[in-house]
């Protein structure tokens, strides 16, 4: 779907993405496409009612910025009103022929992503284990509302995630209204889908403040744990870990051998700086061309797994891969990444809980 003054761009894109379908392993046919007599949001929402009725894989739209009305109009139609995964790109990246085809290859992964597909996967021993992100965002247009998002793993190979999107306005309601009834929903399914619960349950949760880990502690833990108890998991038989992860921290290491350079991706550490009463760790696990790398801190609050650091280490390192938004490492796991994209679509463009026919897709991609 585009508008008139984009005709041109968008074919030319059309043209891009089947050259790099083959390659990435997908086969692309022709899509239908759809052109708009102006640019008004109001138009757009027009014609995607009619084509959502023809029940397509995926829509394209193709909208004349980033300024945000469109985006959050198309979204709401396409998250809420009537779901279907939907890719949106603006026609300023289209106009430009000079990085057409890596802009191609990059939506189509993300396209493949949101219609359930697994673009990679690494290699990770661990059977009959969930791994679940957690992260807040506060809404831009309400006040003291906040978004929770709950993204948990359903296979072995840690691809296939269910996602959860809650709002609630103050923190006690956030823990016992919302983050629980996505973790059942989420222990449900995997039941469904793999026929046993999760013997290993990882928690990464972003989002807290030095401050609020005391709190934490105290109430998330346990509320969590409860949770897990009414599913029917006993605490005897569960192993369950609880990591915070915060990337807004000052620490920052350099490698000195000669002239002082970044510590290379992947780098762990665990000793002498970190504090000697809690288990925690430092992962580098991006590389930058430019300045210097920003670590990421692990605390892990509670660990009754039996996994040695060094595997619980391995594990984040693995999990930073599996963000198909992006080909190379992220900062925080990919279960954190995503749960931080749905809570941020959720909080700024939709204010309202996304439907539950694309739970199981990474549609806010």
């Amino acid at each position: 779907v585009f508008s008139n003054r984009d005709e041109v761009g968008t074919k030319e894109f059309v043209n891009s993405l089947k050259k790099v379908a083959p390659s990435l392993g997908m086969s692309m046919g022709s899509p239908k496409i759809f052109m708009l007599t102006d640019n008004r949001p109001a138009t757009y929402i027009q014609q995607l009612d009619q084509v959502i009725d023809m029940k397509p894989a995926i829509v394209m739209i193709v909208i004349p910025n980033n300024k945000g009305d469109h985006y959050a109009a198309v979204k709401k139609k396409c998250c809420l009103e009537k779901p279907i995964p939907s890719q949106c790109i603006t026609s300023t990246v289209l106009s430009k022929p000079k990085g057409l085809m890596s802009v191609a290859t990059k939506v189509a992964i993300q396209m493949n992503s949101k219609l359930g597909g697994e673009p990679w996967a690494v290699k990770i021993p661990l059977k009959d284990t969930m791994v679940i992100g957690y992260d807040t965002y506060h809404d831009s247009a309400q006040k003291g509302r906040s978004v929770g998002a709950v993204v948990a793993s359903m296979n072995s190979t840690f691809t296939k995630y269910l996602s959860v999107a809650n709002l609630h306005t103050n923190p006690a309601q956030e823990l016992n209204d919302n983050m629980c009834p996505a973790i059942a929903k989420a222990l449900r399914k995997y039941a469904e889908i793999n026929g046993n619960l999760p013997a290993r349950i990882i928690m990464y949760r972003d989002g807290v403040g030095d401050g609020q880990i005391p709190y934490v502690m105290e109430h998330e833990i346990a509320a969590i744990q409860n949770c897990f108890r009414a599913a029917g998991l006993t605490d005897d038989q569960l192993l369950f870990t609880y990591i915070i992860v915060s990337k807004r921290i000052n620490t920052r290491f350099f490698k000195m051998n000669g002239k002082p350079s970044n510590p290379p991706s992947g780098t762990i550490v665990d000793d002498v700086v970190t504090l000697p009463e809690r288990y925690d760790f430092f992962l580098v696990s991006q590389s930058v061309r430019q300045g210097t790398v920003n670590p990421t801190s692990y605390n892990v609050i509670k660990d009754t797994s039996g996994l040695k650091p060094n595997h619980l280490q391995k594990l984040t390192y693995k999990l930073t891969h599996l963000y198909y938004n992006w080909p190379g490492t992220v900062r925080v796991p990919a279960p954190c990444q995503y749960a931080h994209k749905l809570a941020f679509l959720v909080g700024e463009s939709l204010h309202r809980e996304p439907s539950e026919q694309l739970e199981q897709v990474l549609y806010y991609l």
